[in-house]
């Protein structure tokens, strides 16, 4: 019989998303003010591909979903651009695992969602997402609003749904202006959804035959039931068919986490429809977001290789306890003196024997942490083009699928806009029949993007009663600039002057890079690194304790021996060995001092002078 670990549901193959980087200007300090992703965010992900969630996961068919953990990169979808602070991200106050903490000044985010739509059809669209109000300032507004752009052709619609949780209004507009304040706009309102708490929020959108927009909210706090607004229609102005071009997300003053958008035959009924309860378990958690990243780094492996490769490179530590839980805690807890054990080791119980070394010069009082530097990244404009033989018929309700070879190197391709021609990248030509000269046909094709690998697919489906025609289609997809594409390695250094004073240089290396990528990052883990291995601590092994399945790999202990070593003293789990004879078990670990010896001092000791008194100077 053979038993497996935990890390065995993590060998599927590693898959990360390879975006463009969706900031105008890459700087040394631009990743402060914009996380684009991190590597919590990263961690999240492949878990999440595994099955292994730490919040209500996406719908089966989201076309957005953003989890809000430790960067504003979405999981369905693609980010477009950001504005505002994102610079803030927590653990306190989430509603599940950590969120994107909204201050006074709002954040903008505007996304590209994996599956244009259209607004000419009977299924609807359910926007939702989670938002805490426990730690929002009382005297500001809370507020969380999704906007919605379709192009058709001739301009842009907008739909604009907002909660805001100060007033306890809800609020819907429609029309042709981007500002949702100068189209017409119904409300709502209801004291359910004020006061500090945790909500659930949803808003069910459907268009009619004629392009009018039908909506009603609902909202749940936490351990509370629905309120359920009535339906709204907006219809001063129809909307022209068209479809959906971007998402835009903006927040104030909330901590939120789970956002998605999600095509629905129906209305969720249920307070477990809407959200999502009974589907899903929380296998995982993370920790505060930290390592804030402009750009994925390619990946190979399986999943369970690139998490420890993460964690190697960002002083973390990633484990399944006995409880089949995956942890994943960052490079903080080693950042400062620890105060708090799991638990205590003692002679009087559990302590059977230890050994306690120390190399007299084991630590490192010069610390260079190698990070990766995208300061001055650029793309070059680039796409691919598919023009078939003869324009292709797709009947009523039929799709097609078309497939193109894309070079490894280009970011992935977001969807196209349809036009009458592919002049320009990111276009795709839909008619009424195969004539050229045929009318451009707008709100009857839904369409998405999908890559894998060297090849990219683009699938088209007819949601309209009459036939169209596919023509052309040129998707965008950027590749790095040539002059200023590739980052460069740079490196963060600490040193510790007394300690240099004391064992003399002791230098150490730490490989960051690509999973480190800004300056003050670097810098952290140069400190903590410096902190924690200015001094040698001491190394206890072959550490024999009664049997105790609580400990795990990388706790706390609090060892005291009494009765041989006489020692008190704090130190982390390193290894942990359980052996069985028989009916008898046998627990031994190996453990390194939580706090460095500091400097040697000759104490009761009065040293030899350099040259032999009395002796005759050389000549």
């Amino acid at each position: 019989m053979s038993a497996l670990d935990g890390a065995e549901r993590l060998r599927q193959p590693a898959r990360l998303p390879y975006p463009d980087i969706p900031l105008k200007a890459v700087t040394e300090s631009s990743l402060v003010f914009y996380w684009v992703a991190s590597s919590t965010w990263v961690v999240d992900h492949l878990l999440r591909a595994a099955g292994i969630h730490t919040c209500p996961p996406p719908r089966s068919s989201a076309i957005f979903y953003a989890p809000m953990h430790g960067g504003a990169s979405p999981t369905v979808g693609n980010l477009d651009r950001l504005s505002g602070l994102w610079t803030f991200w927590t653990k306190n106050g989430a509603p599940f695992e950590s969120a994107m903490n909204g201050t006074f000044s709002t954040a903008e985010a505007t996304y590209r969602p994996a599956v244009a739509t259209v607004n000419r059809t009977a299924d609807g669209l359910w926007l939702e997402g989670w938002a805490n109000t426990t730690f929002s300032n009382p005297n500001t507004d809370q507020v969380l609003r999704y906007k919605l752009q379709y192009d058709t052709g001739t301009d842009s619609r907008y739909v604009a749904v907002d909660v805001n949780f100060l007033s306890g209004t809800l609020t819907a507009s429609h029309g042709a202006n981007a500002d949702p304040a100068l189209n017409q706009r119904v409300t709502w309102t209801t004291s359910t959804i004020t006061g500090p708490g945790t909500y659930h929020f949803g808003w069910w959108l459907r268009w009619s035959s004629t392009g009018v927009p039908t909506i009603a909210p609902v909202v749940t706090k936490s351990g509370g039931t629905a309120w359920v607004g009535a339906d709204q229609s907006l219809s001063t102005t129809p909307s022209p068919p068209g479809e959906l071009r971007t998402v835009n997300l903006v927040v104030t003053n909330l901590r939120i986490e789970a956002m998605q958008i999600s095509q629905l035959t129906a209305k969720p009924a249920t307070d477990a429809e809407r959200t999502l309860t009974g589907t899903w378990s929380k296998g995982a958690t993370l920790g505060t977001p930290a390592f804030p990243m402009a750009a994925f780094p390619s990946v190979s492996g399986d999943t369970w290789s690139v998490l420890t490769d993460i964690a190697r490179a960002t002083l973390s530590t990633i484990e399944i306890d006995r409880d089949g839980f995956v942890r994943w805690q960052d490079f903080t807890r080693w950042a400062a003196e620890p105060t708090a054990p799991v638990l205590t080791i003692s002679s009087a119980r559990e302590l059977g024997s230890l050994t306690v070394t120390e190399e007299i010069d084991a630590c490192r009082n010069d610390v260079t942490v190698r990070w990766q530097n995208w300061a001055g990244h650029d793309y070059e404009p680039d796409g691919i083009t598919d023009t078939p033989a003869s324009p292709i018929a797709v009947a009523a309700g039929a799709s097609i699928t078309r497939s193109m070879p894309m070079s490894e190197d280009r970011y992935d391709p977001t969807n196209p806009v349809v036009t009458s021609d592919i002049l320009n990248y990111g276009r795709l030509v839909i008619r009424t029949t195969a004539s050229a000269t045929a009318p451009v046909v707008h709100g009857a094709a839904e369409f998405s993007v999908r890559r894998d690998g060297g090849m990219a697919h683009l699938t088209i489906r007819n949601r309209s009663t009459a036939t169209f025609y596919y023509h052309a289609s040129s998707l965008t997809a950027v590749k790095p600039s040539q002059s200023t594409g590739t980052p460069v390695i740079s490196v963060a250094v600490e040193r510790d002057i007394a300690s240099q004073a004391a064992y003399g240089v002791q230098s150490y290396t730490h490989e960051g890079s690509p999973w480190i990528q800004d300056a003050s990052t670097g810098t952290e883990v140069a400190r903590a690194l410096i902190r924690a291995g200015a001094y040698p601590s001491p190394q206890l092994q072959n550490v024999e304790v009664l049997p105790d399945p609580r400990i795990d790999l990388g706790d706390l202990v609090r060892v005291a021996d009494t009765t041989g070593a006489q020692l008190d003293t704090f130190a982390w789990v390193v290894g942990v060995r359980t052996e069985g004879s028989g009916t008898a078990v046998r627990q031994t670990l190996a453990l390194r001092g939580a706090k460095g010896t500091g400097a040697p001092t000759d104490t009761g000791l009065v040293p030899d002078p350099p040259t032999r008194p009395g002796a005759s100077p050389p000549t």
